[in-house]
């Protein structure tokens, strides 16, 4: 790497992306080196707790700006959606037309959403991948369940079948808060809770099933105590008005959200870098792409054991950082060793379940683990003085978030 004038990019704005520039910022790198953030909104949203403003809560829960959390007077942050690398050149290309440079490239870019080319799938049901998203799915519930209030008994029953689709964590966390939240919103608008019911479809024989079976079973557990029907080996061949459809049986619902089908950013595939499962870039063991000495991945685009974890992502981030400041001081990077992560599944209010190693903890004890997970995230991502406020339950960081406004 060159020592002068050389210009570290780095693309995206989630876990990896603000960890990696807010770790730059604190390295002494040599005179003229730039760093540049962009991302395509100018906050900061904590998906792991997306599932929060679906039950309710404020968004301003889970939106940091990005100037509270990284040094601007250090970093270049940058608000533009790239729709274009070349890696010949050297270059990315922006929806603002605009064109960047760059000596080393960090590809933070996380994944989206695919629909596995259900009729109907993406056209009318709801994801849960950005705050617009939950903001958009807690109207739609709150719409809903007052229509209820006026339609006859079989369309109340329509109206009140919420169907997830994916029980992977998302899934399961949305359903969960859905059975508690939903009862009391029809409660709220005068119809009979009884009549909301929140349907979980997983196409695999279990939910959850990348985690031990014997961690998963007081979960589902958990899941049914609440309500949550969970229907297994269920793939969903079309979405339509009124209803669902599998291989077997039709579910009736207005309600269809969809937390089954995510893939590396599609950016990671335009680029030509290659590819392994779920389109995940090839890396080698300091997450530099196959073939490339100056493209790293980090994250949810990055073919890793522990890659779609936001533990990880942070841990990606901190090691990019630190890779890229010993090349330009001359050093070797050393090979990326991870910490094991902590896995913590919230499953209603108050309750989780986690998992570290051999230890299992359920209920209040689990979801203690988890907060405690929240405050990782938090002290990892922001100035510690603004730590206190982002973890508080109601708080507000800033007013600046224009997702955030409903």
């Amino acid at each position: 790497m060159s020592k002068k004038g050389h210009n570290i990019l780095i693309v995206g704005g989630g876990f990896a992306g603000v960890k990696c520039a807010r770790s730059l910022a604190k390295k002494r790198l040599p005179v003229g080196t730039t760093i540049r953030l962009i991302s395509d909104r100018v906050h900061f949203e904590y998906h792991g707790a997306l599932y929060r403003i679906v039950a309710g809560h404020s968004p301003l829960e889970i939106c940091l700006p990005l100037r509270d959390t990284i040094d601007t007077k250090k970093v270049d942050i940058v608000e533009d959606c790239i729709d274009a690398i070349d890696t010949k050149k050297q270059s990315l290309t922006g929806a603002s037309g605009s064109t960047y440079n760059y000596d080393t490239l960090v590809l933070a870019l996380g994944s989206e959403t695919v629909y596995f080319d259900v009729p109907g799938l993406q056209e009318h049901s709801y994801g849960i991948k950005t705050i617009n998203d939950a903001l958009r799915l807690k109207r739609h519930i709150h719409e809903t369940i007052q229509a209820c209030t006026k339609s006859a008994t079989e369309k109340k029953v329509c109206g009140g079948n919420f169907v997830v689709i994916g029980g992977g964590a998302t899934g399961v966390e949305i359903a969960a808060e859905l059975a508690v939240y939903g009862k009391r919103v029809a409660k709220k608008h005068g119809l009979a809770p009884a009549l909301v019911q929140v349907e979980l479809i997983e196409a695999q024989s279990r939910i959850l099933s990348t985690l031990p079976e014997d961690f998963v079973a007081p979960i589902e557990a958990k899941l049914r105590s609440l309500g949550v029907n969970i229907f297994v080996n269920r793939a969903v061949t079309k979405r339509q008005v009124g209803g669902v459809m599998m291989k077997d049986m039709t579910m009736k619902t207005t309600t269809v959200i969809w937390t089954a089908g995510v893939r590396a950013h599609h950016l990671i595939e335009d680029a030509g870098l290659a590819l392994g499962a779920g389109k995940k870039a090839i890396v080698c063991s300091h997450l530099k792409a196959k073939g490339y000495d100056n493209i790293y991945i980090a994250g949810d685009a990055a073919l890793t054991p522990l890659s779609g974890m936001a533990q990880t992502a942070l841990q990606d981030g901190a090691y990019i950082a630190r890779s890229i400041a010993r090349e330009l001081h001359g050093k070797k990077p050393r090979p990326y060793n991870p910490l094991s992560s902590i896995y913590a599944i919230p499953v209603g209010p108050g309750w989780a379940g986690s998992m570290w190693h051999q230890l299992r903890l359920y209920g209040k004890l689990g979801w203690m683990v988890r907060r405690v997970v929240d405050l990782v995230v938090y002290l990892a991502l922001l100035p510690l003085g603004k730590v206190p406020a982002a973890f508080s339950a109601h708080r507000r960081v800033s007013e600046s978030c224009p997702a955030c406004k409903e």
